[in-house]
């Protein structure tokens, strides 16, 4: 049964809905992205387990008329032949983990809830050494990209609790 506004009481009536934190939104949708991707790469993984993956590379590298003498083809293929079905069991295990980690996170972050926040801030602080450790050992664009990003979200939550938490004690609202 529906209610009109003549049935609401004035308070009711006048209060805006509110808005989302546009940052916090964007945030939600990249650790969205992100799960979206791991749970991409561990179905491929699981799907290709019990593949002969050099055969399925020399396809792929037949179809995009790449050339197989390239050495970092080469790299590829011989490589392929030594990945084995309970390694690509593993990597699917893995990435459907962090890819439950990241929709976590993208659920608290949309819907503004503080744990959330909070959850963001311990990963991120506890994954960051990890991806400057391979910044180092493979510096890429992409690498770089990722841990500048983690960078800016770490900053911006840890800048919106100190905020929230000063609100708090000044008896303002939260965000």
């Amino acid at each position: 049964m529906s209610q009109n506004v003549s049935d609401l009481s004035p308070a009711a009536a006048k209060a805006k809905p509110r808005r989302h934190n546009r940052i916090l939104l964007t945030i939600a949708l990249f650790k969205f992205f992100k799960a979206a991707a791991m749970i991409t790469a561990g179905i491929l993984a699981l799907t290709f387990r019990h593949a002969n993956l050099s055969v399925i590379t020399i396809r792929w590298v037949d179809k995009f008329r790449l050339d197989p003498h390239n050495k970092y083809v080469d790299w590829v293929i011989d490589h392929t032949k030594l990945v084995h079905a309970k390694q690509l069991e593993m990597l699917a295990a893995g990435t459907f983990i962090y890819a439950l980690l990241f929709l976590v996170e993208g659920i608290g972050l949309y819907r503004e809830k503080v744990w959330g926040e909070y959850l963001v801030i311990v990963e991120v602080c506890l994954l960051m050494p990890l991806e400057i450790i391979e910044i180092f050992a493979k510096p890429d664009l992409l690498r770089i990209g990722l841990l500048i990003s983690n960078i800016l979200i770490l900053v911006y939550l840890i800048y919106l609790r100190i905020k929230n938490t000063r609100n708090k004690r000044r008896g303002s609202p939260a965000h």
